[in-house]
């Protein structure tokens, strides 16, 4: 599946701002979006874990950690669109490739007279279809 690059940016802005107007969001969201659970789920639990030791001032700490993180990927949200939006084709372009070699292969046989002309439009149809 694509990934969209104002998608990607509204995510990450919505996870700061909401987070530093107070709603309990946390960012994150955009490095899942982006096919980054690990570090995505990491990020919102480092935001939470700020948000309730935020009493023994240890909070303001683990807040500023994500802060600069999420500013970081600031940076970086286009490049993992482009990447994973770049790997996402490679599998089409290789699946299309795959395809076209059954239709030569196919072609070959109805070349030979193993199928029929039917049999090799009908079969056809059924490869390449999206």
């Amino acid at each position: 599946m694509k990934r969209n690059n104002y998608i990607a940016y509204a995510l990450w802005l919505a996870g700061g701002c909401s987070s530093l107007l107070g709603m309990p969001i946390g960012g994150g969201l955009h490095r899942i979006y982006c096919g980054k659970f690990i570090s995505g789920f990491s990020q919102i639990a480092l935001f939470w874990l700020g948000s309730f030791t935020l009493w023994f001032l240890v909070g303001f700490l683990f807040w500023a950690i994500w802060g600069l993180w999420w500013l970081f990927d600031l940076f970086f949200v286009g490049i993992w669109v482009e990447e994973i939006n770049a790997l996402s084709g490679e599998i089409d372009s290789d699946d299309y490739e795959q395809r076209l070699k059954k239709v030569d292969a196919l072609y070959e046989l109805y070349q030979k007279g193993v199928i029929s002309k039917e049999e090799f439009e009908a079969r056809k149809e059924i490869l390449m279809r999206d």
